[in-house]
């Protein structure tokens, strides 16, 4: 990665694509843990989760939306940025946060999910007892810029190979034979294309989450007004995505 003043969409890119993967990688841990059995684990859990988010990904939203860029996000990455900002306008209490959480698939399809789990995560709280760590000390505790970085790229340097990028957003397994990389290919563009809107709605959907925020927190009228707005987007989005 590049230094502070040289980070540009691709090192943002990489970030995203760090934090997304370190999220499926507790999403997994979760769904085979046994420690959270009582709500004050769960809670325990829902904080190391917003720090997740506070470290690795709110930064650059706010980074983002200064300069008018929209982020990269992954559809889990997404779903999980809708659910800081629900957290935030307390619309999720720390039980509804987590089950939210447990909601996203452990194993996703798809090629540019699936196989981004890397062996190593430096802050790995969920690989150990973290219903009795001192989850206090760790989420008061934020990385810096450089920590970050070193992070990011120890990351890349643990993805498998044998992966050829298409499109900033388009990851297709290298076929042995040129036809069926050819229509491989074909295929991942046009899924690309028709999910476009759907991704521009999910985006809007997000922004206007932090911006409800904001605008409740002052107490204003037109605070319930995007939210109202939300839901009615969030019902054109299920529409076209054919969601019951």
């Amino acid at each position: 990665m590049t230094n502070a003043h040289q980070f540009g969409l691709a090192d943002i890119a990489n970030v995203f694509e760090f934090a997304a993967s370190q999220l499926l990688a507790i999403r997994i841990a979760l769904g085979k843990s046994h420690l959270v059995e009582s709500g004050k684990v769960c809670a325990i859990v829902t904080r190391y989760l917003v720090w997740e988010g506070e470290v690795f990904i709110t930064p650059l939203v706010h980074y983002c939306e200064g300069r008018g860029i929209s982020p990269p996000f992954s559809r889990n990455l997404r779903f999980f940025v809708g659910m800081l900002g629900m957290s935030q306008l307390e619309i999720l209490n720390y039980q509804e946060f987590y089950d939210s959480f447990m909601k996203l698939p452990a194993s996703p399809t798809g090629a540019w999910v699936s196989g981004r789990v890397v062996r190593e995560y430096p802050l790995d709280w969920w690989n150990g007892m973290f219903d009795t760590a001192d989850h206090q000390k760790f989420t008061t505790t934020f990385p810096n810029f450089r920590e970050i970085q070193e992070m990011v790229e120890s990351h890349f340097l643990q993805l498998p190979e044998g992966r050829m990028l298409v499109t900033p957003a388009t990851l297709v397994d290298i076929r042995s034979m040129p036809v069926a990389q050819q229509l491989a290919t074909i295929h991942a563009g046009m899924r690309q294309e028709g999910e476009h809107i759907v991704t521009l709605l999910e985006n809007k959907i997000v922004e206007a989450r932090l911006v409800a925020t904001t605008l409740l927190r002052m107490e204003t009228a037109l605070g319930q007004d995007v939210r109202a707005a939300i839901a009615a987007t969030e019902r054109l989005v299920k529409y076209l995505k054919r969601e019951d």
